[in-house]
């Protein structure tokens, strides 16, 4: 049987990624800055996806990333759609992952985003908070209220396939102009949020004097074991890292 709720699901989130797509390329296009959203480049990538590898070797299929004028990722977004909490941790913690690992990878990302769609928990947006990922939310209700404007039914029982159904059929029948005027009011909202997160990514970018407001050093013992220490300025960490290599034999204590 066909799934016409993840059909619309997957259907209405594609039109509003090409929107944010839109967005973006419109806030970066003065810098001369370029946004990567897959396909092939030459003598970069042949593929249709835009896949980063980690420092491990690990590829991760991000939706966009912002290039600095280097040719550096400056910036990484997501857009995730979902309509049922139950899938929240999966999607959230892949973004966390995914933009934690390629941004100790690549030292010239500045931003990491996150357009959230749907139904998302307040657990799961504060764990991509924490992070480091900034959060532009589209509440579920704003995207049946707007839907159901142009007669999109998007409010339904987990277990109805009828009312997915007819909204589809709906769906296929209108114009990519009225698609894209759907997508526009979905993120009319939101759209000063986003192009501020970009804008202010970009002149930090070519900001000069910058301030430390805290540092986290990952450690790795030969036992394969890993520790995480934050500290409030660049100089407690300094001291920290002294201390372990007075004591470089054994720093079992300094790790506690």
């Amino acid at each position: 049987m066909t799934n016409y709720a993840s059909k619309l699901g997957e259907a209405v989130g594609h039109t509003v990624e090409a929107q944010i797509h839109q967005i973006i390329q419109d806030v970066v296009a003065p810098h001369n800055l370029f946004v990567d959203i897959g396909g092939a480049r030459p003598g970069k990538r042949a593929g249709k996806k835009l896949l980063m590898v980690n420092d491990t070797g690990t590829e991760y299929q991000i939706d966009l990333a912002v290039e600095n004028r280097s040719g550096e990722p400056l910036i990484l977004v997501e857009s995730k759609y979902i309509r049922y909490k139950k899938h929240n941790r999966d999607k959230a913690s892949w973004t966390c992952v995914a933009h934690y690992k390629l941004r100790t990878t690549y030292p010239s990302v500045r931003k990491s985003i996150a357009v959230l769609m749907g139904q998302w928990s307040e657990p799961s947006k504060k764990l991509m908070n924490s992070f480091g990922v900034e959060l532009v939310v589209i509440p579920f209700s704003h995207l049946v209220q707007v839907l159901g404007g142009y007669g999109i039914e998007f409010d339904w029982p987990e277990d109805d396939n009828k009312i997915p159904r007819r909204a589809w059929t709906k769906w296929e029948k209108l114009t990519t102009t009225t698609r894209r005027e759907i997508a526009q009011k979905i993120l009319e909202p939101q759209a000063d949020q986003i192009r501020k997160l970009i804008l202010d990514a970009i002149q930090a970018e070519d900001t000069q004097v910058k301030n430390i407001e805290q540092v986290e050093l990952l450690l790795r013992t030969l036992q394969g074991e890993y520790f995480v220490r934050k500290f409030k300025s660049a100089r407690e960490a300094a001291i920290y890292l002294l201390g372990l290599t007075l004591d470089a034999e054994n720093v079992q204590d300094l790790l506690r």
